[in-house]
């Protein structure tokens, strides 16, 4: 089916959640908004989404009636999602858990960082609370594809600050020297790792008891950056709040040239066991089963670049 039928059923559905986010004021917790959001989109949506389908069915188990809720549930997270894009104000709260540890480790840590995360929750909410908790002396970069858009200025200005320079490095000829020539002056770079090939180079891992190849940006620069790796994941609890957690940090080591592939994958590894937990835990909520198949294909086809930009704006 592609992710074609997705985007017409989610503009379809998107209405429901616009009307449905009214509702906050009285009910700021998810649990009544996405039970009303399912009645909703038990008319609206096809009976089978193939991509959504597959992933909840086979790959978790699920049986078809949970399945069909998650499916129901994922359009609810993505509107949730696009509202963050499009610089809404969540009418619940966002909690960084164990924000005062975070911030002391930034503050303190000489070498640069790669803040690792994935499509989960709302990310940019989550880097937002990471900011709010850091007194910043570092500057930060984020790589993203070449084209601009206004939804994506509108959502990196929520991350930004006064007291924190964010500096977009436009994917192509030089983008990822820069990233790495900053992360050696001891500053920060953004990357997303649950991505396929079509969006830079791979690195296979394991995933769902399964081979899958996801982009190695994150491993790549950290390696090459001689960073520290810090994993971020966001996910909305029953109240409406949206939990932030920084896993444990992948410490910097040196790494000779001949033994640099051997690292990429144990760094993504690591960060797939992270992920996979947190998204077997939330999976409703995981914005990229629509490129799982990408994700699951055995063919690698080695693109020019590190892998660190996301498919939104």
């Amino acid at each position: 089916m592609g992710n074609m039928c997705v985007e017409r059923s989610t503009a379809n559905y998107r209405f429901v959640v616009a009307a449905l986010d009214r509702l906050a004021a009285f009910d700021p917790t998810l649990r009544g908004r996405r039970a009303l959001a399912r009645i909703a989109a038990r008319r609206l949506l096809p009976i089978d989404l193939a991509p959504l389908t597959y992933a909840f069915e086979e790959l978790l188990g699920e049986p078809k009636d949970a399945a069909r809720r998650l499916l129901f549930d994922w359009f609810f997270y993505r509107q949730l999602e696009a509202a963050s894009w499009n610089g809404g104000v969540s009418h619940g709260r966002a909690e960084l858990l164990d924000a005062e540890r975070v911030g002391a480790y930034v503050a303190e840590c000489r070498r640069g960082i790669v803040v690792a995360t994935i499509h989960l929750g709302d990310y940019l909410e989550g880097l937002r609370q990471l900011r709010l908790a850091c007194k910043w002396t570092k500057r930060v970069f984020v790589v993203r594809r070449a084209a601009w858009s206004e939804s994506e200025q509108r959502a990196f200005a929520r991350v930004a600050s006064t007291d924190v320079e964010l500096t977009v490095l436009r994917i192509g000829r030089g983008a990822a020297a820069a990233a790495v020539r900053e992360l050696r002056r001891g500053n920060v770079v953004i990357a997303l790792f649950d991505l396929p090939d079509r969006f830079g180079r791979t690195v296979e891992v394991e995933l769902l008891g399964r081979r899958a190849h996801a982009v190695r940006g994150p491993a790549e620069l950290a390696v090459l950056g001689e960073a520290d790796v810090m994993p971020i994941f966001t996910r909305y609890d029953d109240r409406g709040v949206l939990v932030v957690e920084a896993a444990p940090v992948v410490a910097a080591r040196a790494v000779p040239r001949e033994s640099r592939s051997v690292r990429h994958r144990e760094i993504a590894q690591r960060l797939w066991r992270l992920a996979e937990a947190r998204i077997r835990a939330n999976p409703a909520q995981w914005a990229n089963w629509v490129v799982i198949g990408e994700m699951l294909a055995t063919a690698d086809r080695h693109r020019d670049g590190v892998g660190v930009t996301s498919s939104e704006g």
